[in-house]
């Protein structure tokens, strides 16, 4: 559900004394808050004052274990990798069924965003949109070299800024030291691996998203940025996915009976994250390899 857009000139209601006090130290007095989404029990805002500008993210009972854990994340972070530095500036805290998160703004399209034009037929706007998907790829590679794992890759969660791309909404994500939530459930089903979605069905918790797990998703969800259709075709085997949950469609995904699609007004592209997602995980490529290829089609 996405949030209504009016903005406020003070904190709304619910969001604790403490977030708004460390809001308004950072954005200063009469600072305007403005609803960004509200879904999953988590309320995000842009909040903009005369000493810069803010993101506030609040969760509200189950929600609030996705943001106290996001916050952890953040912490454990924040200055591993480029693309989650601004972490390394975020505050946050926790009451007894809430808790909030305040971090810089990025400033900046997500990849889905840049894809616009692609998706509205432009070809002079490909050179572009492929090296921000390169930067997108290389951003999660870096993650994945310092052994870390987003968990939930998707086209909306990379902010490109002037700095580089950045790994936003990372609740989910996991290293060695900072083990795999039994809260998450697989993320967006169209882009999951054949083999997380076998994971899943397995019943094992918690559910575990593996590097290569997240080159398939990587490829899956620039796939749909660019064509606007998810990346197998539903429509082959008669399945409208919109009618289906993600449990029944990642069954019968699993049954094999899903054909990938053809993007027919960039088939290089498309050819290109085919290879990435119809081998097995063990021959799949890295998000580093997966950004050079990506290059190459310029």
């Amino acid at each position: 559900m996405t949030a209504t857009t009016t903005p406020a000139a003070e904190a709304p209601a619910g969001v604790l004394e403490e977030c708004r006090l460390q809001v308004e130290r950072q954005c200063g007095a009469g600072a305007v808050w403005e609803p960004v989404t509200d879904r999953y029990g988590c309320t995000v805002w842009r909040v903009s004052g005369p000493r810069g500008v803010c993101a506030v993210k609040a969760g509200r009972e189950d929600g609030a274990a996705v943001v106290a854990r996001e916050s952890v994340v953040m912490e454990r972070l924040g200055g591993v990798v480029p693309a989650t530095s601004y972490g390394k500036r975020a505050q946050w805290g926790r009451a007894a069924t809430t808790a909030w998160l305040v971090t810089p703004w990025l400033d900046g399209p997500s990849t889905w965003e840049v894809f616009r034009p692609v998706r509205d037929g432009r070809r002079e706007a490909r050179a572009q949109v492929l090296r921000a998907a390169a930067d997108a790829c290389a951003a999660v590679g870096e993650l994945h070299q310092a052994g870390w794992v987003h968990g939930d890759v998707q086209p909306h969660h990379v902010i490109h800024t002037r700095s580089g791309a950045c790994l936003i909404d990372c609740s989910w994500a996991w290293h060695m030291a900072t083990p795999p939530s039994y809260g998450f459930a697989g993320g967006l089903v169209h882009l999951m691996s054949p083999e997380l979605m076998a994971r899943a069905e397995s019943g094992v918790r918690p559910l575990v998203t593996t590097q290569p797990d997240e080159v398939y998703a990587l490829a899956a969800g620039l796939w749909w940025a660019a064509s606007n259709t998810w990346p197998v075709d539903y429509r082959a085997v008669g399945i409208d996915p919109a009618t289906l949950t993600p449990i029944m469609l990642r069954r019968i995904r699993l049954e094999g009976r899903v054909p990938y699609g053809e993007m027919c007004d960039w088939p290089e592209l498309g050819e290109a994250l085919k290879q990435v997602m119809e081998v097995r995980d063990d021959r799949r490529p890295s998000a580093l390899q997966l950004s050079q290829w990506l290059m190459s089609l310029m």
